[in-house]
């Protein structure tokens, strides 16, 4: 099992110059937000993570913003786990598992949390509950073990 942590980003930023129906922060400004989950090997120092999120991620992610303020991240701990979701795709570390093995314990994450009381269980899983649209980032056959996979030392399915 892994730590998993909850990263959140809330900014506001310049209300573009076309019309949006959108909810102003003060005159002029909305506010914008991003969240994921993020599974780590070993605890981590939320503190931290927070600093080094502000310094090497933000910078080059609020570029194509106009004139963000009024940052806010927060690093929460979730619970842990064996697999972290995404957006459609569940990836964990990749220990040196066969492919048989990588299959085997996402069919055992998903059935565990299906039989769970979870109140989340849909966002969590995402699909994955139909094994039919398990797949690799290229719709081959799961799991993805692909360059940039490889790099993360992680393996994935998307779903």
């Amino acid at each position: 099992m892994y730590p998993i942590y909850r990263i959140t980003v809330r900014w506001s930023e310049k209300q573009p110059e076309i019309p949006h129906k959108l909810r102003e922060s003060s005159p002029g400004r909305f506010w914008n937000s991003v969240c994921w989950d993020a599974m780590e090997r070993k605890v981590i120092n939320v503190d931290t993570r927070i600093v080094q999120l502000w310094r090497e991620w933000w910078p080059t992610y609020s570029a194509k913003f106009l004139e963000p303020a009024q940052l806010s991240i927060t690093v929460e701990s979730r619970d842990s786990d064996t697999w972290c979701s995404g957006w459609f795709s569940h990836w964990t570390f990749d220990t040196g598992q066969s492919d048989l093995e990588v299959l085997g314990s996402f069919a055992e994450y998903v059935d565990r949390i299906q039989r769970s009381d979870r109140t989340d269980k849909s966002s969590l899983l995402m699909g994955a509950e139909d094994e039919w649209r398990w797949c690799a980032g290229d719709r081959t056959p799961a799991p993805c073990r692909c360059l940039l996979c490889k790099q993360q030392g992680i393996v994935r399915i998307d779903h």
